[in-house]
């Protein structure tokens, strides 16, 4: 059986993954357990409380040792005792007024619970109002309908949700799925208890009610109470959260083998009408590769076959549910399937450590576990495959992205665009390659690309010169410090890239360098430290400091500043600002358009050669 507390968030590609370090709470009676659970949990936490409307202006430890903070607003502040039982039935305006104001109240509660996501960007989890579990008015009346409190509290939730949206580094945490997965009926209070009250049920009643003629049954003694199990799930569902946004581990390619695995049996050796059933976990794994590919993961397949057997018996078994131009790469052959994981990492520029293979031969599986280590895989029963795939934290997103969403696209132009580099001259290849190159500056959090650069700084680990990743609140308090992004995108003859390179540049100089390697060897790298540098100048500086820290991982990105001609000094790479870096000469520059200004204004547009100047506009 499947551990309860893991149910909604498997653990299964999560082994060696950070637990958070310290967290806030701020709330009333329902939070008020949390900070002693968690702290003797199986994942234990040490956590500070806060009563809501007593956050003081600083927290007791310095705010980055807190990874992130729980705020709870008690429904019974926002909907007063009996304002709902009390209104007529029939009364849908009276129904309306008073959701109006719990909607004004809860807006309030809530920028009081958000002080110290306003002020430090410290990541913020927020839990939901509790609906109760029957409409007390009736279980005839109509479900969807303000003058079901169920429903009342059910759109007070979705006003929450719409107000979060006004606050970054923000997410609505879904207590009420962790409630409907194991069990209102184990943990809530409205049983006994006024609705509004919103709680975790337990025998508070018990000593107040001693000198009755027949004392009470204690409610835990009346009812099941499964509390400390289902805190168990919900702070499993923290640290999921948590992990989500965090990244410490992300799966980014999904490899799949096929007989077994895309399907059952194995099909070259059948003829149609003896296909087996897809229904039940076949049809249930497509579906979850396909929301995998819809975040933006990327999909492989490593199949010992014949390529025109499967091309032929593919359509006739998946029916257009899925497609093969929805992988990414696809090796289908009778080559050792090391050799052609090997192609697919050199292809797709990863690592094995974000890489999870799907086989059902467990002889295969520990072939490639041993072959490339730190590659995560999984086999035994499909049946747990759709819920590892969906469910867990290291194949989710805090957002998707626009490049997300084009990835697929993008990796296999970038294939063909590595295909033709190898019929070329490096020169030749170049040259023809139409690169363009659109820088951004970003000083804040609000920038509508800030989301896609935050991503990429806390996702790429080859080319990443220190290897550091930050947390929101880190970046926030960064910015106001004066830290700022140089970010850029990239288009060139076979694909629009998106943002793909983030510089940070501080006082001290380019403090980070992070780019995905789907765009090295194309010179843009050159480009951008010379932008880098040219930037630093108009700053002040006379030399342009690259830090640089070797990780187990950054290798293509250690001889960046050498070959740029920078000159080694303790703690990374210096050049004097004077006289400017020469810019790669097939690269074009553009820089960003103004705020405000239409489609082709407001370019400044670089035909570098030889030793251009970087254009002063473009950093």
């Amino acid at each position: 059986m499947l551990d309860p507390r893991a149910y909604r968030c498997p653990e299964d590609l999560s082994a060696g993954s950070p637990l958070p370090r310290r967290v806030l709470i701020v709330g009333s009676c329902l939070s008020s357990g949390w900070s002693h659970y968690i702290a003797h949990s199986p994942h234990p936490c040490p956590s500070d409380m806060f009563w809501l409307g007593a956050v003081p202006a600083d927290p007791p430890q310095p705010m980055a040792d807190y990874h992130f903070q729980i705020v709870q607003l008690p429904l019974r502040f926002v909907l007063p005792d009996l304002a709902f039982a009390r209104l007529p039935q029939n009364d849908l305006e009276a129904h309306e007024r008073l959701f109006a104001h719990a909607c004004a109240a809860m807006r309030r509660q809530l920028e009081s619970g958000m002080r110290w996501n306003v002020e430090h960007g410290l990541l913020t989890f927020v839990f939901p109002f509790l609906p109760p579990q029957q409409n007390p008015a009736g279980r005839l009346l109509p479900r969807y309908d303000l003058r079901n409190l169920a429903w009342f509290v059910d759109r007070l939730n979705q006003e929450l949700e719409r107000e979060l949206a006004n606050y970054a580094n923000a997410y609505l945490f879904e207590f009420n799925e962790v409630l409907a997965t194991h069990g209102r009926r184990y943990f809530q209070d409205d049983v006994g208890w006024a609705a509004n009250h919103g709680s975790a049920f337990n025998n508070y009643d018990t000593p107040h009610d001693g000198n009755r003629l027949e004392p009470p049954t204690p409610a835990a003694e009346l009812f099941e109470l499964k509390q400390r199990e289902i805190m168990d799930a919900g702070w499993a569902e923290m640290v999921a959260m948590w992990r989500t946004v965090a990244q410490p581990q992300p799966v980014k390619l999904v490899v799949v083998d096929l007989d077994d695995t895309m399907w059952r049996g194995v099909l070259a050796e059948l003829s149609p009408d003896a296909y087996p059933t897809t229904e039940g976990w076949p049809i249930g794994f497509w579906e979850a590769l396909a929301f995998c590919r819809r975040r933006g993961l990327l999909l492989a397949i490593i199949s010992k076959n014949g390529d025109a057997t499967i091309r032929t018996i593919w359509p006739k078994v998946l029916r257009g549910r899925l497609s093969l131009e929805d992988f990414a790469v696809v090796r289908i052959n009778w080559q050792p399937k090391a050799e052609n994981m090997a192609d697919i990492l050199a292809k797709v520029n990863l690592l094995p450590g974000n890489v999870l293979y799907i086989d059902d031969n467990p002889v295969e599986r520990a072939a490639l576990a041993a072959a490339f280590p730190g590659l995560r895989v999984l086999g035994g029963t499909p049946m747990l495959w759709r819920r590892t795939l969906l469910w867990s934290a290291e194949t989710q997103l805090p957002m998707v992205t626009e490049e997300s969403a084009r990835r697929t696209a993008m990796v296999q132009a970038q294939v063909q665009r590595e295909e033709s580099r190898s019929q070329l001259t490096r020169e030749e290849f170049l040259a023809g390659l139409n690169v363009q190159v659109t820088f951004l500056a970003i000083d804040s959090a609000e920038h509508p690309r800030f989301g896609r650069a935050f991503e990429l700084i806390n996702k790429t680990n080859q080319f990443n010169t220190t290897g550091r990743r930050w947390s929101h609140a880190e970046v926030v308090a960064a910015f106001a410090a004066g830290l700022r992004f140089l970010a850029f995108e990239v288009t060139d003859a076979y694909t629009d890239y998106g943002l793909v390179g983030v510089m940070l540049l501080d006082h001290s100089g380019l403090a980070q360098f992070v780019m995905s390697c789907r765009v090295l060897g194309l010179g843009v790298e050159a480009a951008a430290v010379a932008l880098a540098v040219e930037s630093l100048r108009q700053h002040g500086a006379s030399i342009a400091f690259a830090a640089m820290v070797e990780t187990e991982r950054n290798l293509p990105c250690r001889d960046l500043y050498r070959l740029c001609g920078f000159e080694a000094v303790p703690g990374g790479w210096q050049h004097p600002t004077e006289p400017g870096l020469p810019l790669p000469a097939h690269v074009r520059l553009v820089a960003e358009a103004p705020e405000g200004e239409g489609e082709g204004e407001g370019e400044a547009e670089a035909e570098a050669e030889g030793q251009a100047e970087p254009d002063a506009e473009a950093a």
